[in-house]
């Protein structure tokens, strides 16, 4: 079967595109034992980089954290846990964009004694018919890399 240069060029431009909507990566820092942490804290009012509203992807980014074995601590009671726990503490900051073209979540897990950040994870979804749906897709994927780093 012999394919002509105009839809190998087709083809071809069709994958760079499917390709380059592709984001989704998962970093852990070298050296680090993520088996040490079991309790984890949405730091409020703290994002990494980020413009979107807290109402849309919180929610998404709790449950995708209660689905992992991490035990979840509110921010109001970090005084009141252990030094031992605070020890397997890690605190979770997100942040969002999106327009009409794409939504991209990234969210960061931070040592809570040091400060370093352990992990991290960031999806995106564009094409969806509305904001609203790249959005969802965009919590839906963070969630499964979140369970893949904390399973």
């Amino acid at each position: 079967m012999k394919i002509n240069l105009k839809e190998y060029l087709i083809v071809l431009l069709g994958a760079l595109v499917l390709s380059s909507c592709n984001t989704d990566k998962t970093m852990i820092a070298k050296g680090v034992d993520l088996n040490k942490y079991g309790y984890a804290s949405i730091v409020k009012g703290q994002t990494i980089h980020g413009t979107e509203t807290d109402i849309e992807i919180e929610p998404g980014i709790y449950d995708a954290l209660e689905a992992t074995r991490l035990k979840m601590i509110g921010d109001h009671r970090l005084n009141d846990i252990t030094e031992e726990q605070k020890e397997q503490l890690v605190l979770v900051k997100y942040a969002a964009t999106s327009d009409e073209a794409k939504s991209t979540l990234s969210i960061s897990f931070e040592d809570y004694m040091s400060g370093k950040t352990v992990a991290s994870c960031r999806s995106s979804n564009r094409f969806a018919l509305t904001r609203q749906k790249d959005v969802n897709r965009a919590i839906n994927k963070l969630a499964k890399r979140i369970h893949s780093i904390w399973k």
